[in-house]
């Protein structure tokens, strides 16, 4: 004789309470998941599909660094030139808050450019180093990326050169020397022989040279106090990103702890009912 086994009201309604305790927690893990999958988006899946745009249907980084490299090597022109008509046509002694902020933009235009050509030439090398692995790339296309990176170095080397040169050395020495002339008047100190003119002339001399030095130190030092402010903002960056992934392992953590309750109650519902069949 075969026995049914009929479900009583009670227990059709706790299955049915258990049912939706059960589908509302999904949701909300659901709910929860889904956030966290829309925060990481942005870093992950727009992103790439960002670079896939730039890179074309070949896919080579080449080309985005190298629209880069063009645009930075513009701006280092652009500032180069400005810094060089700062100092030739205004007084640098006088002028010291333009000379610097000039000077500080075409320094940190230079450092971009050569960031840039870094990153052009490692995708040169890693052409070079395994030819097999990218036959879309001839030898005449290898050798033309191989001179960008050659020229733009010389570029790179020559903006350095004409911003330290001695022209520009003379002309700033020039500058303060002037400017020692109108602070003790007539610039004689009041020197009479030849012998007294010479030794004023000496002194002035020294003191533009300490004047520069002292430019110079005081460049050194503003440069000193960017890196720390740069590292103290890439602390808080730092900090900030370990706050976000703290709350994520902690929103894991109560995933977790959800997933072992239902687990808990689906292995006691599951015990009850091999129970109940053994009695059948």
């Amino acid at each position: 004789m075969k026995y049914s086994h009929v479900q009583s009201g009670d227990e059709q309604g706790r299955q049915t309470d258990d049912g939706a305790v059960s589908v509302a927690s999904s949701k909300r893990r659901f709910g929860r998941k889904r956030i966290n999958s829309e925060l990481s988006e942005p870093l992950t899946a727009n992103r790439s599909s960002i670079v896939d745009e730039e890179l074309g249907d070949s896919g080579d980084p080449y080309f985005v660094f190298r629209s880069d490299l063009h645009q930075k090597l513009e701006m280092v022109d652009e500032s180069l030139a400005e810094y060089l008509r700062i100092v030739h046509e205004t007084d640098t002694a006088v002028n010291v808050y333009e000379y610097k902020d000039t000077k500080k933009k075409l320094k940190r235009d230079l450092k971009n450019a050569e960031s840039t050509l870094k990153d052009v030439h490692t995708t040169v090398q890693v052409v070079e180093n395994d030819r097999e692995k990218f036959p879309y790339i001839d030898d005449a296309q290898l050798f033309e990326r191989k001179s960008l990176v050659s020229t733009s170095k010389e570029r790179l080397i020559k903006a350095k050169e004409e911003m330290h040169s001695e022209a520009v050395k003379l002309k700033m020495l020039e500058d303060e020397r002037n400017k020692a002339v109108r602070r003790s008047g007539d610039g004689t100190l009041g020197a009479r022989t030849d012998a007294e003119r010479q030794n004023t002339s000496f002194l002035m001399d020294n003191q533009a040279q300490s004047s520069v030095l002292m430019q110079q130190q005081d460049e050194v030092l503003d440069e000193l106090g960017d890196a720390v402010t740069r590292v103290g903002e890439m602390a808080g960056n730092i900090s900030e990103e370990i706050g976000q992934q703290n709350k994520m392992l902690d929103e894991l953590d109560e995933d977790l702890t959800n997933v072992e309750e239902e687990l808990g109650m689906v292995m006691g519902k599951l015990a009850k009912f091999l129970k109940t069949k053994d009695r059948w």
